[in-house]
């Protein structure tokens, strides 16, 4: 039977682990119970794909159409034109198809392989373009950053900025329809072999509150959120295309989209892709202003926006200190223009503020460790008797200030950085692409080779060895029972790490080593007075 000691630690394990499951519900919100209609998937070929969807039954009606009957809904599509706005950052190809935006090239981000990453793509239906439309609209450039498009009784405007942010505006004559599905992109994995999907998202701030929906959400077929939200995104693990109209968006669509898998595609399940739809409100005089964002997560970029953008970053309930950590490691990189260098320049930091924690635990433990023969004496005496031992146990910690918990009280104090420091490096762009010695991509696994098909990554594996190590130089409570519990935990940790990016295993890896370096240090000083065991106690 478990003493009381023992049984306070099983249940803080247990509160722990409920703990986490809170956090990731927080992270990733599960979707609200609704009964909408299921959306057709988006399957891309050679062809530029129109994505559609279902109302559902609760839904607003569908929206009016907006464009008038042409010929050519029955001949062919008269030949694509496309204009291009560029500036240092970005090139961006506007094309009649739609008259919307077909593809964003980012030239400060490479993709992996060759050339820079791509936003949208011309698989996907426009950026910008009105849900379903088809029609070719006369293109019109103005000077290098600028186009208007007309078609009927639209009319468009495109201004690119200095950097990702697109200006614009869409003109009817007269007002406009009950709901304007405006399609804000389609995001995919930057490589599909190394990101995994569950980075998919569509973001929206509704009522001043960040909702997020993933794409396990649209594949269960809740792709429609009525709400007035202030702007709408989609997103992968490092970029986003975000929509901010004048007014409140009135409803959030969402669908998945399959995409062609590449050459070397080794699973049978196809890669996936996350398009967003926002449904504008009515205009009374037929104008619609908004602007657009196309690029990196870099969160002073999204902050600067002015709308509360930078929550697609989802730092969560640690943003405060997500934000810290991120503003310390990019100084620490102006200092030294390397990021593995600045994490462990960071986590110096944290320890230095955590030595003093650390090593009060370490000097109670030493005390604690002293009274290991009469906690032993008592525990042999009223054996049969677990109140009472517990009683004499309490009695004994009290009189000598003894805290049992101590030696938990530095990973418990670290936990909200763990938290904050993983929901900034696995959103933090700058990470990508870094390399750090042996390690290629910090927001990656550090693997060097597989064997029999299975990763070997050398930073968890010495993380884990760090874990052990501590656990044997650390001074011993003489419970065998949470002797047995704490060596699951190198274990636990281990899977948790073993595919999390090579940045987050770096920190705790030097963390570690340096916590060794702190024990190692103080448990040569002699022990405290009060630390030494009465004489005569039985």
């Amino acid at each position: 039977m478990m003493d009381k000691k023992t049984l306070l630690v099983v249940i803080g394990c247990m509160l722990a682990l409920m703990g986490w499951t809170w956090l990731v519900n927080q992270l990733y919100p599960p979707i609200p119970k609704q009964a909408p209609a299921p959306l057709a998937a988006v399957v891309t070929n050679a062809s530029t794909v129109t994505p559609s969807a279902s109302v559902p039954a609760e839904a607003p009606p569908q929206p009016e159409p907006v464009t008038e009957p042409t010929p050519e809904a029955t001949t062919a599509r008269p030949a694509e034109q496309v204009v291009t706005l560029q500036n240092d950052f970005v090139r961006v190809q506007v094309t009649n198809w739609g008259g919307g935006i077909k593809e964003i090239e980012l030239f400060k981000h490479k993709a992996n392989g060759h050339g820079n990453i791509l936003l949208n793509g011309p698989l996907f239906q426009p950026a910008l373009a009105i849900a379903d439309d088809n029609a070719s609209y006369e293109i019109q450039p103005l000077g290098e950053r600028e186009v208007v498009l007309r078609h009927g009784k639209i009319t468009k405007r495109f201004a690119l900025g200095n950097d990702y942010v697109i200006s614009g505006s869409m003109e009817m004559d007269g007002p406009g329809p009950a709901l304007l599905p405006v399609v804000v992109g389609t995001a995919v994995p930057a490589n599909l072999h190394q990101e995994t999907p569950d980075f998919l998202g569509v973001d929206w701030l509704a009522h001043a509150k960040y909702h997020n929906r993933g794409l396990k959400h649209a594949r269960k077929g809740a792709g429609y959120e009525a709400v007035p939200a202030r702007w709408v995104a989609v997103k992968s693990q490092f970029f986003t295309m975000i929509l901010t109209p004048s007014t409140n968006v009135a409803a959030v669509r969402f669908l998945p989209a399959v995409l062609p898998p590449p050459e070397d595609w080794k699973t049978k399940e196809p890669p996936h892709g996350l398009t967003a739809i926002a449904e504008l409100p009515a205009s009374p005089n037929g104008r619609y202003e908004f602007r657009y964002y196309a690029g990196p997560k870099e969160y002073w970029r999204l902050a600067a926006l002015g709308q509360e953008q930078q929550d697609v970053m989802q730092f969560g309930m640690w943003s405060v200190i997500s934000v810290i950590l991120l503003q310390s490691m990019n100084f620490f990189y102006r200092l030294i223009p390397n990021y593995g260098v600045a994490i462990i320049l960071i986590t110096i930091l944290i320890k230095i503020v955590f030595w003093p924690i650390q090593a009060k635990s370490i000097k109670a433990m030493k005390a604690m460790q002293q009274f290991q023969p009469i906690m032993t004496k008592l525990k042999e005496k009223y054996k049969d008797d677990p109140q009472r031992m517990n009683a004499e146990l309490m009695k004994l910690y009290k009189e000598h200030k003894i805290n049992p918990f101590s030696g938990c009280l530095p990973m418990l104090v670290q936990i909200p950085v763990f938290f904050a420091l993983f929901a900034m490096l696995r959103s933090a762009v700058e990470l990508r692409g870094s390399g750090f010695l042996w390690v290629k991509d910090l927001s990656l696994p550090d693997t060097i080779f597989h064997v029999a098909g299975l990763p070997v990554n050398p930073l968890p594996l010495l993380m884990t060895g760090s874990m052990i190590w501590q656990q044997k130089i650390t001074p011993t409570t003489g419970d065998p029972q949470q002797a047995k519990m704490m060596m699951f935990m190198p274990l636990l940790m281990l899977l948790f790490f073993y595919n999390a990016s090579s940045g987050l295993a770096l920190y705790w890896t030097v963390q570690q080593l340096l916590s060794i370096a702190q024990q190692w240090w103080s448990l040569r000083e002699n022990p405290p007075a009060t630390a030494a065991a009465p004489a005569g106690k039985s």
